[in-house]
């Protein structure tokens, strides 16, 4: 049997995240984002908004009730009773590594998703 997912965790609200948070919240999950960019919450609820309009304009289906949206001062507030964690951070690799490392620190069991593109 699986379970639902009801709330995750977005670590990272660029264009990547911001994209999986507006999948996420128009399906009605809610989401803690950690990101620290002092433009990261205008950002993000920017493309919200797009995301929305292009939702109605793309299908007739009404929108779910949306999935809440919360924006945390840590990562390790972000993480915390989620069932799930998206890492979006930039393609960095020691960055990711710092990051999954922390995530790893305070959910040692959460399923992660980690997209990693290295230039050769």
């Amino acid at each position: 049997m699986s379970k639902l997912i009801k709330k995750v965790a977005l670590i990272g609200g660029g264009v990547i995240g911001g994209g999986w948070a507006a999948r996420f919240l128009l399906n009605g999950i809610d989401v803690n984002v950690y990101d620290p960019s002092d433009s990261a919450e205008r950002s993000l609820n920017e493309m919200l908004s797009n995301a929305r309009g292009a939702y109605s304009k793309l299908t007739m289906a009404p929108l779910l009730k949306p999935g809440k949206l919360v924006f945390l001062d840590s990562l390790e507030k972000a993480v915390q009773d989620v069932e799930f964690v998206q890492e979006s951070a930039p393609e960095r690799l020691e960055l990711k590594r710092s990051i999954i490392n922390q995530i790893e620190q305070y959910v040692p069991e959460m399923p992660l998703i980690v997209f990693l593109y290295v230039r050769h």
